[in-house]
């Protein structure tokens, strides 16, 4: 989602007038989530996707009008019932889909980069779209956040009782409300995926890591390895001077994910050692059972906790007979994924 409001934005500030295509919302075995969003540009060309098949052809196929026509609109898919029949559809769901012309104006501009500042930097907000299409006075879309309301855009009762709607919420949603319906998008503090070694699972696994929305984090003691050109699409590269005590200024909480592929037996002893005294979100280690079992011994004689041992995902990564450096970055980022996916619902 990141990458595609950073697009948003960056097409927004060339003049460019969008259609954006949304899932507002979703039910039964919809193929993609509310949030969901995709862009639509003049030309026909889409940044994103909604879901492929019938339901992304028909928004491309309205676009246009809206394009022309420089007005929002609405549409319902049901792919429930005859229509799923008859076009061979078998999600069997339903999803409302707002096909929104945003003009390439500064309060446009504005409000979708300071929303991507926030997702970028995890602080809270809450994007807020008008959903009345038909009032002829339509109130303007904007970011609400959590230490600065400004009353003039919705007023403050408006903007407390969205608020109160969206607390603890991790998806978008619709609140209506006798001053209208409006369609809630928080912001959510970003995962971020710290990799402990720069090698040869490091790099397909930062890359996949990036695309699946975590913020990515390489470290490594060698320069040779960590480096931009090995990790060009890493969020943030550091060479530290050593592995002994590299977290303590990396700020690492519940959000945080520790992956350790480090070079070597006693590198990923002293990274899970730091790992188990942090709140990490998942801290995975990789290596065989008998080289994890002895890494254990060791901790546990030290006074590690069994509670803490029993935490680490080791050997990383899901079961899916991975063998090449490719194959075990994807059962790395799918039980990141899954992970991921937890954390929010435990938190929530």
């Amino acid at each position: 989602m990141r990458n595609l409001i950073n697009t948003l934005c960056q097409l927004l500030e060339t003049g460019e007038d969008l259609v954006t295509a949304t899932i507002v919302t979703s039910s039964g075995s919809a193929p993609r989530t509310a949030g969901t969003k995709m862009i639509i540009r003049a030309n026909g060309q889409i940044v994103g996707t909604i879901g492929g098949g019938l339901v992304e052809a028909r928004a491309q196929q309205m676009a246009p009008a809206i394009h022309a026509g420089r007005k929002s609109q609405f549409f319902t898919f049901d792919m429930t019932g005859e229509q799923a029949a008859t076009m061979d559809m078998i999600c069997g769901g339903k999803v409302d889909v707002l096909l929104e012309h945003i003009p390439a104006n500064s309060d446009n501009q504005a409000v979708f980069r300071s929303w991507q500042e926030a997702l970028d930097t995890g602080r809270k907000c809450l994007l807020v779209t008008p959903l009345n299409l038909d009032d002829p006075k339509p109130r303007q879309r904007c970011l609400l956040r959590a230490d600065a309301v400004d009353p003039s855009i919705l007023g403050s009762e408006v903007a407390e009782e969205l608020w109160a709607r969206a607390r603890g919420k991790h998806f978008p949603l619709v609140a209506s409300l006798p001053q209208g319906t409006f369609y809630l998008e928080p912001s959510l503090v970003p995962a971020t995926l710290y990799l402990f070694g720069a090698g040869h699972v490091s790099r397909p696994t930062a890359a996949l890591a990036t695309m699946v929305g975590f913020n990515t984090v390489v470290l490594d003691d060698r320069e040779e390895f960590a480096n931009r050109e090995r990790f060009p699409q890493a969020n943030r590269i550091v060479v530290v001077p050593s592995y002994e005590n590299c977290m303590a200024d990396l700020g690492i909480g519940c959000s945080s994910y520790l992956v350790i592929v480090s070079r070597g037996h006693r590198h990923d002893q002293s990274l899970l050692r730091q790992a188990l005294d942090t709140e990490s979100g998942y801290i995975g280690m990789i290596g065989s059972r008998g080289k994890r079992d002895k890494i254990y011994h060791i901790l546990l004689a030290e006074g590690a906790s069994q509670q803490a041992i029993n935490q680490v995902h080791s050997p990383i990564g899901m079961a899916i007979e991975a063998e090449t450096p490719e194959e075990i970055a994807v059962s790395i980022v799918g039980e990141l994924i899954l992970a991921r996916a937890r954390n929010q619902v435990s938190h929530g």
